[in-house]
C-alpha cells in the first residue's frame, strides 16, 4: 500500500488524551432543592408571623373585657376616662369625746349619753337624811342638796306604811333610777347600772335597810333652776322600830 492511500480512522484507545464524553443530559437538582427549602422557609415565617400577630390581638381584646367588666363591679371608670380628681368626703366624725344624744327620758326631754369617759365632779358625800312620817303619808327627796320634805324638785318619794307592810321609795317624775346590789359604786357604774335595768316609777322599791338606789336627777328641771344634773347613790343604812328610816347618799355632777 502506498501512502497516498489512507486507510480508514483509527480511535485513540481509552484512557488516552482524546476528548472527554459528553455530560449527561439535565444536570444536579440540588440548586432547585435549595431554592424550594428556602421558599418554605419564607412561607412559613409569614404564617408565624401572622398567627403571632391574631395572639395579639386576641390578648389585647381579652384584656379590654376584662377591664371593663372591673369596672362594672368596682365604679371604676372605664378605660380612656377621666378619673375623678378627689375621693368623696366621708362625713366628719364627731370630736372625741362628744356625747351624742339619747331618746327621750321619763318627762319626754332628750339628754345626752353617758359612756365610761365622762369625767364626773364629786357634789357631797356621806350625808346623812332621816326619814320619819305618820302611816300612809310620803315625803320627798330633794338628791340635788339633799333635803327632805320638798315640793318640788324632788327625786324620790317615801310613803311610810304600818301594821306589818314595809314602807317603800318611788322614783318622782323625771328622774332615772335603777336598783343596785352594792354600795361601794362610782357614777360610771351607777349610769351603766340604769341604763342596763332602769325601773319605773310605779315600781315600789322596800325600804329595808342594805337597800341600794342608784339615781339620775331630771335634766330639765336642773337647767331650769339653774342647777347641775347629778347622779346619786342612795344606801338605807338603818331602818327603826318606830319606822323612821336612815339615808346616806352621795352624789356627782354630771357634765353637760
Amino acid at each position: 500500500m502506498t501512502s497516498d492511500q489512507q486507510g480508514p480512522p483509527v480511535s485513540p484507545p481509552p484512557g488516552t488524551g482524546g476528548s472527554a464524553a459528553p455530560k449527561p443530559r439535565g444536570g444536579s437538582r440540588l440548586p432547585l432543592v435549595a431554592v424550594g427549602a428556602a421558599a418554605l422557609a419564607v412561607i412559613l415565617g409569614l404564617l408565624a408571623a401572622v398567627l403571632s400577630l391574631r395572639a395579639l390581638d386576641q390578648a389585647d381584646d381579652a384584656r379590654d373585657i376584662a377591664q371593663a367588666a372591673g369596672a362594672g363591679r368596682t365604679g371604676a371608670p372605664p378605660p380612656g376616662t377621666d378619673a375623678p380628681s378627689e375621693a368623696p368626703t366621708a362625713p366628719a366624725s364627731e370630736p372625741s369625746g362628744a356625747e351624742p344624744p339619747t331618746g327621750p327620758t321619763p318627762d319626754g326631754s332628750t339628754e345626752p349619753s353617758l359612756n365610761p369617759q365622762t369625767q364626773y365632779k364629786e357634789k357631797y358625800v356621806d350625808e346623812r337624811l332621816t326619814l320619819r312620817a305618820s302611816c300612809g303619808s310620803d315625803l320627798d327627796i330633794d338628791l340635788d342638796k339633799p333635803e327632805v320634805r320638798v315640793t318640788d324638785g324632788e327625786e324620790l318619794r317615801f310613803t311610810a306604811r304600818c301594821g306589818g307592810d314595809s314602807s317603800y321609795f318611788n322614783l318622782a317624775a323625771g328622774a332615772r333610777g335603777a336598783q343596785v346590789d352594792a354600795a361601794m359604786l362610782s357614777a360610771v357604774d351607777c349610769n351603766e347600772r340604769i341604763v342596763k335595768g332602769s325601773i319605773g316609777q310605779d315600781i315600789n322599791v322596800p325600804a329595808r335597810k342594805g337597800v341600794v338606789l342608784c339615781v339620775k336627777t331630771a335634766l330639765n328641771e336642773a337647767q331650769e333652776r339653774g342647777d347641775t344634773w347629778k347622779m346619786a347613790l342612795v344606801q338605807v343604812t338603818d331602818v327603826n322600830d318606830d319606822g323612821t328610816v336612815v339615808l346616806t347618799a352621795k352624789a356627782w355632777d354630771i357634765p353637760l
